[in-house]
């Protein structure tokens, strides 16, 4: 099954699960925005794998006059966007793989990225970067929230995976739903830590880069262009 596929899968209840599922997930969420410098005030703003469009409410309370570019690879998640926004004229919506995606040079003030880098290798990690910094203004900002931890370490394990099935399980995930996660995470998800990704970042142009808030190895960076 195509990760487009699977996520489609999920649409149904995804915030729920969400919600079971990932640690301080409504903080990282409102990092996205709380974190952003005082004063900065994006127009053109890109949500790269939008999902069910959770960040894309945190941005249109937070800045009701810009333009949204909603991107995801699965079509059952961007229909559920139309509908949750109902249709908004100013907002454009686009389906694709983030490696597939392309857009102008300076086509975006702030990029925000929930929970959808993991996603991708090292190598196609340093490729996004690298497009993104073409996608943002000199200023722009990208802002990431996501697990930041490195599945090649040796006590991933005990440090990042046994704390995670703790608090699923404490908020009602079942043995199941776990086991269906687990495999998720297995086939699809590939992390890298903060450190990696800052140097990928710096070779792709971006100037600064900032842990902007965690918790244990869930987290938001922000980096400017």
């Amino acid at each position: 099954m195509s990760l487009a596929a699977e996520f489609d899968t999920w649409q149904n209840d995804y915030t729920a699960k969400i919600l079971r599922w990932v640690p301080h997930y409504r903080k990282l969420i409102n990092s996205l925005a709380d974190e952003l410098p005082a004063g900065f005030q994006p127009s053109r703003i890109l949500d790269l794998g939008c999902g069910n469009g959770n960040a894309t409410a945190l941005l249109v309370e937070r800045f009701p006059e810009a333009k949204i570019t909603l991107l995801d690879a699965s079509p059952e998640m961007l229909e559920a966007c139309k509908q949750r926004f109902n249709n908004r004229p100013d907002f454009e919506y686009v389906q694709a793989y983030f490696q597939d995606a392309h857009f102008d040079e300076g086509s975006f003030d702030l990029i925000v990225a929930a929970f959808a880098l993991h996603h991708l290798d090292q190598t196609e990690k340093q490729a996004i970067f690298k497009k993104m910094s073409s996608w943002l203004n000199i200023g722009g900002i990208l802002s990431s929230s996501d697990l930041h931890a490195s599945k090649k370490e040796s006590d991933y394990q005990q440090r990042v995976l046994d704390p995670w099935e703790t608090f699923a399980k404490s908020q009602g995930t079942l043995n199941s739903e776990w086991d269906e996660l687990m495999a998720h995470h297995a086939q699809y998800d590939k992390p890298d830590n903060y450190e990696d990704q800052f140097a990928w970042l710096a070779q792709a142009g971006f100037k600064h880069s900032r842990i902007a808030w965690q918790a244990a190895h869930f987290g938001n960076f922000q980096a400017q262009r």
